[in-house]
């Protein structure tokens, strides 16, 4: 660290007559993350829920939740394990929820 006596004093007529430019700290510069990353931090998670989760948080069957993760197109955002098991991300199911419930209310207000 530099001792104070290396320092050129600064008067106050030298601030109040310095051009604006002169005085101004740069700012830090920081990175951008690239895109498509995460924007969650490493404490807060997506759990993953089973088929059974998913039933129990729609009212449905398990039988309805399979048919609607087994289509060519599944309404259910799925992730299929290696070993043939299903699972849904929390985020997921509750943006399902809110698709559902604009479609709903979209079609309420054509009648």
């Amino acid at each position: 660290m530099p001792s104070t006596e290396s320092l050129p004093a600064l008067r106050l007529a030298d601030v109040t007559t310095a051009p604006p430019d002169a005085l101004t700290v740069p700012k830090s510069t920081t990175r951008k993350p690239p895109l498509g990353a995460s924007t969650y931090g490493p404490l807060v998670s997506d759990p993953l829920l089973t088929v059974d989760d998913v039933a129990r948080r729609l009212n449905v069957s398990k039988d309805w939740v399979w048919d609607h993760s087994s289509r060519k197109m599944p309404r259910l955002p799925v992730i299929r394990m290696g070993d043939g098991t299903l699972r849904y991300r929390a985020s997921g199911i509750e943006d399902f929820i809110s698709e559902r419930e604009r479609v709903s209310s979209l079609r309420s207000g054509r009648r």
